[in-house]
């Protein structure tokens, strides 16, 4: 075992990672490239919801998805969430019927270990944990990160970060140019959102990355012009638009990821990427079914491009699920036995988009509504509308609450909910993965899959 010191955010971090062992070539299982997929905030109501959205009228069953021949379980995403005996959360007895955030969910993914709710990568007792990514690249493999939430959000932070607090963007984006082995950045390919936190007035990593070699793109054109295997792709400030609200200048999920593949596909000695479909979640904290489906369709569309790269490889392990639930998302409710995806086929834009153009207006809210659905809103819908005023929040509930009444869509929380996430696996390595396993428990599985000497 060998050690690695470097700096991070001018805090000396000693990392224990794993060399290969000379001599033993791997199990004949082990994939080449591993290619992590997660939807933020997906339990099994938004993935039926997207493939009642996308089926077929025609046929007389509702057709499966891409990834729906290779669920092989589903995942439990407990915590260490409270008890802890000091403010420093040093201390802390695990709560069995405590929930994640995505801080700890991805944190137990990309470690194999569990920590407190909040903390990327780092113990209860505020020590850093080497991350699969970390040992991937000593290990001469390429890694990537591909998100549509800003890449300093919390899942992408957590394979190449360490932070007492998720919420330590600046602190976050420093390290993925600092975090570094043989004098580069462990990350090769990072594509999202997130431009505000790269480019400061303290701190331009973006330069700092383009000097380094990476080749830069801001939009999607940009995108499509690079040809190596190091890029910087920043697409939005923060989080990028909701899928069917994004111009043509925003990439898909889709397009990152294919491009991400390219690039990382040059390496003999094999990748290991994430893929995140961020804002399913953030669609799930606004109770917003449009934004789930909107966000759910970006997230497939990823998939499908993974899987065909995977079937063609023949090398490469896929593995789909989710950091936790969130909303607590129904299909069905009111007592009534159905859930109606119509109202939704056609919709042109979300919420997300709706109550920004409403507002920056001084037209009614209805007004707005009529011209991004494809119904007639009936006289009643329009009175709701219309009485939530100019108030952002009334505004955005009551967008909300019509979708879910013309679809029959019930929410329980705006917050994660504890139940049991989907489990996805394709590739060599696969039949590793089964039953109801927890986050950690994944995590474990993923580092003796994929780096059998670690």
């Amino acid at each position: 075992m060998n050690h690695l010191t470097r700096a991070c955010g001018g805090v000396l971090i000693c990392l224990f990672l794993a060399a290969c062992g000379p001599g033993a070539p791997p199990p004949a299982d082990t994939p080449r490239n591993v290619i992590f997929l997660l939807g933020d905030g997906m339990g099994y109501a938004q993935v039926k919801a997207y493939r009642m959205y996308a089926d077929d009228p025609s046929t007389e069953l509702v057709d499966p998805l891409a990834m729906d021949g290779y669920q092989v379980g589903s995942v439990s995403t407990d915590s260490i969430r409270l008890d802890c005996a000091q403010k420093d959360e040093s201390g802390c007895i695990r709560d069995p019927y405590g929930f994640t955030d995505s801080a700890s969910s991805a944190t137990a993914y990309a470690t194999g270990q569990d920590t407190v709710v909040g903390r990327l990568s780092m113990s209860p007792s505020g020590e850093a944990i080497t991350t699969i990514f970390e040992v991937a690249r000593t290990q001469g493999k390429s890694t990537g990160l591909v998100a549509t939430s800003e890449l300093t959000h919390a899942s992408p932070a957590a394979f190449c970060s360490h932070v007492a607090d998720r919420e330590q963007a600046s602190d976050i984006a420093d390290q993925y140019f600092d975090n570094q082995w043989n004098g580069e950045p462990m990350v090769d390919v990072l594509l999202g959102g997130g431009l505000d936190d790269m480019r400061r007035d303290d701190r331009d990593l973006v330069s700092e990355f383009r000097e380094a070699g990476y080749e830069v793109a801001l939009n999607r054109a940009e995108l499509y012009e690079t040809q190596g295997g190091h890029l910087l792709g920043l697409f939005a400030p923060a989080g990028l638009p909701r899928a069917w609200d994004r111009g043509d200048d925003v990439p898909s999920l889709a397009e990152m990821t294919e491009k991400a593949l390219h690039a990382l596909d040059r390496n003999p000695q094999g990748f290991f990427l994430l893929v995140e479909g961020s804002e399913v979640d953030w669609a799930s904290h606004d109770n917003s079914v449009v934004g789930v489906v909107s966000e759910m369709e970006d997230f497939v569309a990823a998939i499908r491009v993974v899987l065909d790269f995977a079937r063609h490889k023949g090398d490469t392990l896929v593995v789909i699920t989710a950091d936790h639930e969130t909303g607590g998302m129904s299909l069905g409710r009111d007592d009534i036995y159905r859930w109606n995806p119509r109202p939704l086929r056609g919709v042109k834009h979300t919420p997300k988009w709706i109550i920004p153009a409403f507002l920056a207006g001084d037209v009614p809210l209805s007004s707005v509504v009529a011209k991004s659905v494809p119904f007639e809103l009936t006289e009643a819908e329009k009175s709701q509308l219309e009485a939530a005023g100019r108030n952002e929040t009334a505004a955005r509930l009551a967008v909300t609450a019509l979708f879910d009444r013309r679809t029959f869509t019930g929410w329980s929380t705006p917050g994660h909910t504890g139940v049991d996430v989907p489990l996805y696996v394709y590739g060599p390595g696969s039949e590793r993965f089964h039953g109801v396993m927890q986050n950690e428990a994944l995590g474990r599985t993923l580092w003796d899959v994929f780096l059998p000497s670690h």
